[in-house]
């Protein structure tokens, strides 16, 4: 008896997982609802000690402002101007002035297919070379 009561209740246990593992993601009904919401956690993201994270939610922001030129990344330009003037790693700098830079420039790179869906891995290198092109390019004349 006790071992048809603990099967019963394993077996409704694991339905009850695969009904709320079937549900589907999150849906949002608008852009702007989507964009704030993903605003808010790039905002929390930056403020890791993770160095990883912080360098996945710069390129992340900087990929949303070439996707949505109009969103509003203002907060997480303030702690990437931070982390560009005070991180203690060069490295890190470099990275924050890059996502900056194409956030307060997102239609330099509005034809960038490869940079906006570039890894964490390639991201930064391309987005410099991209930078670099621009700025030489803009100011030969």
């Amino acid at each position: 008896m006790k071992t048809r009561i603990a099967m019963m209740t394993a077996i409704a246990m694991m339905v009850i997982q695969c009904i709320n593992a079937a549900e589907p993601a999150k849906k949002f009904d608008t852009e702007e609802k989507k964009i704030a919401y993903a605003t808010k956690n790039l905002l929390s993201s930056m403020h890791s000690t993770n160095p990883g994270v912080v360098e996945s939610a710069m390129r992340v922001t900087a990929q949303m402002k070439m996707r949505y030129p109009a969103a509003d990344v203002s907060e997480m330009v303030n702690v990437m101007n931070t982390l560009w003037q005070k991180h203690p790693s060069g490295t890190m700098r470099y990275k924050a002035y890059i996502a900056m830079s194409i956030c307060g420039n997102p239609e330099w790179y509005s034809n960038e297919n490869t940079l906006a869906t570039a890894t964490d891995e390639s991201f930064f290198k391309l987005a410099s070379l991209r930078m670099r092109d621009q700025l030489l390019s803009e100011n030969t004349n």
